[in-house]
C-alpha cells in the first residue's frame, strides 16, 4: 500500500486560509470555534486535525471545505468574490462583539461605527434574518 502525500497538510492549508482572509491565529479560533492553542499545534504539525476541526473550519468557510479537506481545488471564482468581504466582515464583527479591542487602536467606538455602518447593518440584517 502507498502512502498518499499531499502537496500540503491540513495545517500548511488551514494556516493559509486563515493568512489569506488576513486574520490572526486569535481571531480565526474564534470565529471557527477552535481554541488558539491547538489551532496553532495544527497550523504547525504538532496535532493532527480531528473531524471534528474540520467541520468546525468548513461550517464557517464553506468554499474552501473541498480544498481543506483535499477533495479539490479552492473555486476560484467564489473566493475572488469573497475573500475580502468575508475578512472586513469578520474583522468587524469581532470588534462588534469585543470593543475593547478598539483600546489600542487610538479611535473611539463611535468613530469606528460610523466608519463601518454598512457592514454592521449588513450584519445586523443577516442576524434579523436568522432569528
Amino acid at each position: 500500500m502507498t502512502k498518499r502525500r499531499f502537496l500540503f497538510t491540513a495545517g500548511e492549508r488551514l494556516r493559509g486560509l486563515r493568512e489569506l482572509m488576513g486574520l490572526s491565529r486569535p481571531a480565526f479560533a474564534e470565529i471557527v470555534g477552535i481554541k488558539p492553542k491547538r489551532l496553532e499545534n495544527i497550523e504547525n504539525g504538532w496535532q493532527k486535525m480531528h473531524d471534528e476541526d474540520f467541520e468546525k473550519v468548513c461550517s464557517v468557510f464553506e468554499e474552501f471545505s473541498r480544498w481543506i479537506a483535499y477533495e479539490g481545488p479552492v473555486d476560484r471564482h467564489p473566493l475572488e468574490l469573497k475573500v475580502a468581504d468575508s475578512a472586513q466582515k469578520a474583522a468587524v464583527y469581532l470588534v462588534k462583539c469585543n470593543p475593547d479591542l478598539l483600546e489600542s487602536s487610538g479611535i473611539s467606538l463611535e468613530e469606528w461605527a460610523s466608519r463601518h455602518q454598512a457592514v454592521l447593518d449588513e450584519l445586523s440584517d443577516s442576524e434579523d434574518g436568522a432569528g
